[in-house]
């Protein structure tokens, strides 16, 4: 066993957007950092093909602050890092039919109250009827009544934009070991001191340490944690399909629907991306059963939403990316009481891309200030259990 002290100030676990875009922004205010990736950068849930959607629209109300901050980073860091981190400002569009049992004006009053919300909370949005939505996206089915219209919402290349971000963490100063797998939180009164690799190795922690690990966290996490400490966490594998597009029809926005867990996208390259849908069998340790049913669903909502792609042919069907999700929704984020200098944040819930640097820069300003930004509290743990 060998003990690795350096002068780490701050330890980060996950080598995903979050730990990548956290070592580039606490570099970049002179931390010395060294990020440790079980595997390579962007192996996880940050990883894979295709793009993932940047949406501020339909979002759960407490997130709305911190993805109105995130859609602004988005903007700069494609402006001001060299080679951008593909991130495409296209708009974003949620539709809506009427199923039945529903009502056309009880729809519309709601969308327009979420847009009242979303736009009074630095998200513009506005409530489109039919006729205008078709003609923003004439291949939608006929039978679509209306939608939300967020033009600031877009799309991003998540592997890309995660290998861009560690790369400017570098030239910022910080340090990125790959195949460095964390296996144990080692602490002494109340602070993290040390992690222990599945080598034996011991990496010390100076100020902090930071877990965003994403299914990772929860398992360094539980022996730190108090009864009260509650952790309400599954996970699952969504599933991304790719389809072709033989007529070289054009989706223009990033679209979901208000009744339909579906969101689609068009690649640079034309192909069709689908996803936001069901999720996919898997066993105890992750391995995929197949899920020819959750396919079936996810195709059947696409083609209803777009008619054009009945006649497409699937290039590929990926379901890689173990994803953690907490029993309301959204993302939890906090410190254990056994380790006050330990912030961890997971349970992304299948978006957390679209609001990670959000998220970066208020886990960031926490770290460095010792203070928690009021942004971060709705998603402290003790949501599910307040204690005195």
């Amino acid at each position: 066993m060998t003990t690795t002290a350096g002068n780490n100030q701050i330890v980060i676990v996950g080598g995903g957007i979050y730990g990548a875009s956290l070592a580039h922004d606490l570099a970049v205010l002179g931390k010395k950092v060294m990020l440790l990736e079980a595997d390579e950068i962007a192996s996880g849930a940050s990883g894979g093909p295709g793009e993932r959607g940047v949406r501020a629209c339909n979002r759960d109300l407490r997130e709305l602050p911190i993805v109105s901050v995130a859609q602004q980073r988005w903007q700069e860091l494609q402006e001001t890092i060299e080679g951008g981190v593909g991130y495409r400002r296209i708009g974003g569009i949620q539709v809506f039919d009427v199923p039945y049992g529903y009502r056309q004006s009880e729809i519309a009053a709601e969308l327009e109250a979420r847009a009242m919300v979303q736009t009074a909370m630095g998200i513009p949005t506005r409530l489109v009827g039919r006729n205008e939505i078709l003609e923003m996206e004439p291949e939608l089915a006929k039978t679509i009544s209306g939608g939300l219209y967020c033009p600031n919402d877009g799309v991003g290349d998540h592997t890309f934009a995660t290998r861009q971000l560690a790369q400017a963490a570098v030239k910022a100063g910080a340090a990125i070991r790959t195949g460095a797998k964390v296996t144990e939180i080692v602490h002494r009164d109340g602070m993290a001191i040390a992690v222990r690799l599945a080598s034996g190795e011991i990496v010390t922690v100076g100020e902090h340490l930071v877990l965003v690990a994403n299914a990772g966290v929860l398992p360094l996490l539980r022996p730190l944690l108090q009864p009260h400490e509650l952790m309400p966490v599954w996970q699952l594998i969504p599933q991304m399909m790719y389809v072709t597009n033989p007529d070289h029809r054009k989706i223009r926005f990033l679209l979901s629907h208000k009744h339909r867990r579906l969101a689609v996208k068009q690649l640079l390259d034309g192909t069709i991306m689908l996803s936001g849908g069901w999720s996919v069998e898997h066993g105890d340790n992750q391995s995929l059963h197949g899920s020819l049913s959750a396919t079936a669903l996810n195709v059947s909502d696409a083609i209803a939403t777009f008619p054009f792609l009945d006649g497409s042919m699937f290039e590929t069907v990926d379901a890689s990316r173990v994803e953690t999700c907490a029993l309301d929704g959204v993302p939890i984020i906090g410190r254990p009481a056994l380790a006050n200098n330990l912030t961890y944040g997971f349970a992304w819930t299948g978006h957390g891309f679209a609001i990670s640097l959000g998220f970066s820069k208020y886990m960031t300003e926490w770290i460095m200030t010792g203070r928690q930004p009021p942004q971060l509290q709705p998603f402290s743990p003790d949501r599910f259990c307040p204690h005195p």
